[in-house]
């Protein structure tokens, strides 16, 4: 069976994780079921099973209109992956890529999730006032969370 692209290969699973929440100082949700957004048959943005996430920082003005949950939520999940790796999977071989791609893939993930032009014109401003204002260039993984996220089995 042929799929059109791009597509998610698996559901959004999380859970919240009261003690990774307790230590990182914010609520965070353990990714339970990896899943990938598959931009082609050869390449693709994974999320590994056990990965910890806020759900998606928006801010407060932007809620009345996007959610960090519901429907769109596994693109903040995934926009969440990149933003602290920048990398995605090109042939099987991880490929680093520019903060301004791994937001335009937020995009595309909204896009396929079924957000309305609307969401990703709200979403699109934020992202990319934030990362032109805090001159955002590299990845964004904390040592504490990376550590939490490995001893998770």
């Amino acid at each position: 069976m042929s799929r059109k692209y791009p597509y998610f290969d698996a559901p959004l699973d999380t859970r919240y994780d009261a003690e990774a929440s307790r230590l990182l100082g914010r609520d965070h949700w353990r990714v339970i079921q990896p899943f990938r957004l598959m931009l082609s048959e050869r390449q693709w943005v994974a999320v590994p099973g056990g990965v910890l996430t806020d759900g998606g920082t928006i801010p407060r003005i932007a809620l009345s209109i996007v959610s960090p949950w519901g429907k769109l939520g596994q693109a903040y999940v995934l926009h969440d992956q990149l933003c602290e790796y920048l990398s995605i999977t090109v042939d099987g071989v991880p490929i680093n890529i520019e903060r301004a791609r791994g937001d335009a893939l937020l995009y595309v993930a909204l896009d396929v999730l079924g957000a309305t032009q609307q969401q990703i014109a709200v979403v699109a401003g934020a992202v990319e006032l934030y990362r032109i204002f805090a001159q955002i260039t590299q990845p964004s993984n904390m040592e504490m969370k990376r550590s939490l996220e490995s001893k998770w089995i």
